[in-house]
């Protein structure tokens, strides 16, 4: 009997095991179609967005596939809807794949359309989509976005989510452009007393660009030739209360990004004016790194705000065109100062643009203010809002020169 009931017991394990190995829900790779990027842009009917889907085919790229697959790595289709996520219906009517937002990299939406009061309503359908990541980054093109997304043809990634995965990385990482994801839009949104910096991008080159300094850019304004895909990302766009107010150019947008502690960047490279010539126009690379945060104090009683912006950065020297020895103690003085003046004098433009142009600061600022305060209440009646615009800031840039390069002898004359 008992060995009945054992027999009895294993074969009910193995019944109540058999569902979990089974694989009756699996889903192929190719039986679904991943957007990969999504495009916003205003509609002329009433009601309706312009939705642009950018979907990437799983199977180019990928051992699956093979090496000579002659399928199409991408495809793009733009249609009006009223929303983008009943719209993955809606596009399933010419998609034959089950259309999915679950690899979404990208949200592109048009400067005409993030300008508008509907923007913000129509980008909050995200939080209602599981699919949709809080980690997706949000990006505002010069162009319609419809265009943005055909005129983007890279050049050496066929597959589209890595292209635009190497370009944010590498620009978030060099300063140029915000570390603009949904999470952060929605949580600025919610505090209401800060700016919001989405990133700049275009497909569409400027006819005449002119010539500035490296990191002075707009996207659009680079004039770079070659074989090469024209898209561009440089510089941010400025949000207020979810619409679109400005721009910030790709020298201000690293300024921001400097200040800004909740970032991930960790070191960049820029160029600071040789203080060893008369010609204003050269100039010599320098590494920032900044390893530590910011220290704020701020004075909230009496009429005006005051604020003290301490920034300590270690900085590598890696270039030297006048040939001048650093290792002397005067000129290791003088490019020090030189470096501390440099980047206080665009912080200063960046803060003098925020309070006369902006009304704003594009980083949460307002945490440091509300320590100040023993109630909400207290921190509410002190308007942080107009607090800032007539505040008085001193920035000071607490510079640590770690290494100055290489010391080069001044080349030989060149005999005759």
């Amino acid at each position: 009997m008992k060995k009945v009931k054992i027999v009895f017991k294993i074969f009910l394990m193995l019944i109540l095991l058999m569902p979990l190995a089974g694989c009756w829900d699996r889903e192929e790779l190719e039986d679904r179609s991943y957007v990969i990027g999504l495009g916003l842009d205003k509609s002329k009917h009433k009601g309706k967005i312009r939705v642009t889907m950018l979907l990437a085919n799983p199977e180019v790229g990928s051992l699956q596939g093979g090496g000579g697959s002659t399928e199409k790595p991408r495809e793009i289709i733009t249609f009006d809807a009223n929303d983008f996520i009943a719209a993955k219906g809606t596009a399933n009517t010419i998609i034959s794949r089950d259309i999915s937002y679950d690899l979404l990299r990208i949200i592109v939406v048009s400067e005409e359309f993030a300008k508008t009061p509907i923007f913000v309503n129509a980008l909050s359908d995200s939080l209602k989509d599981k699919e949709i990541r809080q980690s997706t980054y949000l990006a505002v093109s010069k162009e319609k976005a419809s265009q943005y997304f055909v005129k983007n043809k890279p050049k050496m990634e066929t597959r589209p989510h890595k292209y635009f995965q190497y370009m944010i990385d590498h620009g978030i990482e060099n300063g140029l452009i915000p570390d603009s994801t949904l999470f952060r839009f929605f949580k600025t949104l919610e505090r209401g007393t800060d700016l919001f910096l989405a990133m700049y991008t275009t497909a569409s080159k400027d006819k005449n660009p002119k010539s500035k300094q490296e990191d002075e850019y707009m996207a659009g304004e680079l004039n770079a030739a070659g074989e090469l895909d024209e898209t561009e990302f440089i510089g941010s766009a400025v949000f207020k209360n979810g619409r679109m107010i400005g721009k910030l150019t790709g020298q201000e947008t690293r300024t921001v990004n400097i200040l800004d502690d909740t970032t991930n960047i960790k070191d960049i490279l820029m160029d600071v004016p040789d203080p060893f010539t008369k010609n204003k126009q050269r100039q010599f690379a320098v590494r920032i790194m900044k390893n530590e945060n910011n220290k704020v104090k701020m004075n909230v009683i009496g009429e005006r705000t005051r604020i003290f912006i301490t920034i300590p950065l270690k900085v590598e020297i890696m270039t030297n065109p006048s040939m001048v020895n650093y290792t002397v103690e005067r000129n290791q003085k003088k490019i020090k100062n030189e470096i501390a003046n440099h980047i206080k004098i665009m912080n200063e433009h960046l803060f003098e643009k925020s309070q006369k142009e902006l009304k704003g600061i594009p980083y949460p600022l307002s945490y440091f203010a509300r320590k100040y305060f023993w109630t909400n209440q207290e921190y509410r009646e002190f308007n942080w809002v107009k607090s800032f615009i007539a505040a008085d800031i001193v920035i000071k840039p607490k510079i640590d020169i770690v290494d100055y390069g290489k010391q080069s002898t001044k080349p030989a004359k060149a005999a005759k």
